[in-house]
């Protein structure tokens, strides 16, 4: 053994370990040698433990994490494996000419890890749809259901930091794939021990690679299109894609149905995986400093409404200039609210005119677990079934559409709490563009009548109960972070820890123990996953929480339906206090 392989021993765990010696030794890792002996020769332990302590899983998202040399990082060697291995797995299927599309977004190794995903593929004998610029995650979702491909891939960390990079894989119903293909796929990657590759311009000469270009945009803009509800236009837009690929679809689908007044920050509209006019480099429409350009633009314009998008253009955050002069930035449950309100109120007033678009006799809303409960009310009220046994992760609602539809079900929207949305079923992820159209229809309606988002979203509140929804982070980073996660979930299933509930439902083993009487009973979701739920006084009281599928942090979920607008505030308190019991108890 060698002096530095001595070393690494003695410092690292034994699976760090096990995963670096295969990378020193293995000439298919050859090109970050130097890179992980430098790591070594420096000491830097921290940074190798957290590199080589596991081998990259797919999460709620596909693989994502750092760019860098490792078996957990992303990489050119970890991405050809996905690759290779998804080659396999359509192999294994028997699929009879498997086809794949590929898109890719703004960040700085996208296009070289797109173009040896496509290099690995073409050379499997898979024909290859790929977009030789920046696209947005729901493109290709719409892609591969438009061109009927065997599966589609996106390399993108959609609002993760710069350093970050991902793979996610899509199945041929353009949803993400899930059980039992993710966990198959998983396994097979974890033994590639080589994969084919050869020259991008070469299988582009001989047709093996296919580039798409403004047809296949096209298509999928004027799908977007026919969802429209409305014809009014008067509303004046603010919009920045945050240097990401939102010009490519919402900027599009809007200009395309005839909204004239966009304002673009011109300071954001360029493609950069650095995304540097944000302070903290941290591309998540989330967060107010992704949005401080675009609001203060909103504030000189004096528009009504803005928006912003995230990299990979598939989430969306609103924002609205109320009467007062204020800016109210618009949560994912708020612009949920508001979007289902709004499409289900049109079918109510008009059920023949927007029959075609959306309505059959079995019309159905999906939202995961710890979206608002508000969306629950909002179907009762107008008359619509809702599937709410959905962990989180847009994947699980793709799946949910492609089950329901297939019985004759008609799927109108589906909702996730971070941004994420989609209407209509022409695309199976969430999509910036089709909650963008909805809420520049929905602005311009609401212009009309001098009413603003926010004199809605308060309105429907006060006709349906004060749903509050408010979301924190523990943040964990490296190995020690990943097992500190780990130990905490594991506290908390003992259920020996009540916090006051009532309740504690466990969606790892689809179990509810009653901390009155101490009996567990089961439940029922499309799939289990890791997360734990305390419900209080009541269902639409609880607190839920679970690791990040695509970010080394826990999420804090509260969901609280409160007698009165005064009462909202103390969702604050009622948040912080159960994450300091967690600290301090586990």
């Amino acid at each position: 053994m060698s002096e530095e392989l001595i070393k690494a021993e003695s410092n690292l765990s034994k699976l760090a370990f096990e995963n670096l010696q295969k990378w020193l030794l293995d000439e298919k890792y050859h090109e970050f040698k130097a890179q992980i002996l430098n790591l070594i020769k420096n000491e830097n332990w921290d940074e190798l433990e957290d590199s080589f302590f596991k081998i990259l899983e797919f999460g709620t998202a596909g693989r994502r994490g750092k760019v860098g040399a490792g078996s957990n990082r992303i990489n050119l060697v970890t991405i050809s494996e996905s690759a290779q291995a998804l080659a396999n797995y359509l192999k294994s299927l028997d699929i009879n000419s498997p086809s794949i599309a590929i898109a890719w977004d703004v960040r700085n190794s996208s296009c070289e890890l797109s173009k040896k995903c496509a290099e690995i593929l073409a050379a499997n004998n898979i024909e290859v749809f790929y977009f030789d610029t920046p696209r947005s995650t729901p493109e290709l979702s719409f892609t591969v259901r438009n061109l009927k491909t065997s599966a589609g891939i996106v390399i993108s960390a959609s609002h993760n930091p710069p350093e970050d990079n991902g793979i996610k894989i899509y199945w041929n119903d353009g949803a993400q794939i899930s059980a039992p293909h993710d966990k198959k796929l998983m396994k097979i990657a974890k033994n590639i021990e080589e994969f084919k590759t050869g020259n991008f311009d070469e299988f582009v000469k001989n047709g093996k690679i296919k580039i798409l270009g403004e047809e296949n945009d096209y298509s999928y803009i004027k799908a977007n299109a026919k969802l429209s509800l409305s014809k009014n236009r008067n509303v004046k837009i603010i919009f920045s894609p945050i240097h990401g690929t939102g010009t490519t679809n919402l900027l599009k689908t809007l200009q395309f149905v005839g909204f004239e007044n966009i304002i673009i920050v011109d300071e954001q509209i360029n493609f950069d995986g650095n995304f540097s006019t944000l302070q903290d480099r941290k591309p998540n429409p989330e967060n107010l400093s992704a949005n401080r350009m675009v609001i203060l633009k909103l504030r000189k314009e004096q528009a009504d409404i803005a928006l912003t998008t995230d990299p990979d253009a598939d989430r969306i955050c609103v924002m609205s200039l109320e009467k007062n002069g204020e800016v109210r930035s618009f949560s994912g449950n708020q612009t949920a609210i508001l979007v289902t309100d709004y499409i289900l109120s049109k079918k109510q007033k008009d059920r023949n005119k927007y029959a075609e678009l959306y309505f059959g006799n079995r019309d159905f809303i999906c939202k995961s677990f710890v979206t608002t409960d508000m969306l629950n009310v909002l179907a009762k009220k107008y008359g619509v079934k809702i599937y709410d046994d959905l962990l989180v992760g847009f994947k699980f609602i793709g799946k949910k559409i492609s089950q329901k539809e297939t019985l004759g079900e008609k799927f109108i929207a589906g909702f996730e709490e971070s941004l994420g949305g989609l209407i209509g079923s022409q695309t199976r992820d969430k999509d910036a563009a089709t909650i963008g159209l909805m809420i520049a229809e929905l602005a311009s309606e609401l212009k009309l009548k001098n009413q603003t988002l926010g004199e809605r979203l308060d309105e429907i509140y006060a006709e349906n109960g004060y749903f509050v929804e408010k979301t924190e982070s523990l943040e964990f980073s490296g190995a020690e972070g990943f097992v500190k996660m780990q130990e905490i979930m594991q506290k908390m299933r003992i259920g020996n820890k009540n916090f006051g509930a009532l309740k504690m439902r466990d969606f790892e083993n689809l179990t509810e123990l009653d901390f009155s009487t101490n009996k567990k009973n089961s439940f029922k979701m499309l799939e289990n996953g890791n997360a734990v739920s305390f419900i209080f006084d009541s269902e639409d009281r609880r607190i839920t929480i679970r690791p990040s599928g695509t970010e080394p942090k826990m999420k804090i979920y509260a969901q609280w339906r409160f007698e009165n607008k005064q009462d909202c505030v103390k969702i604050e308190n009622i948040l912080s206090d159960f994450k300091e019991r967690i600290l301090n108890e586990c």
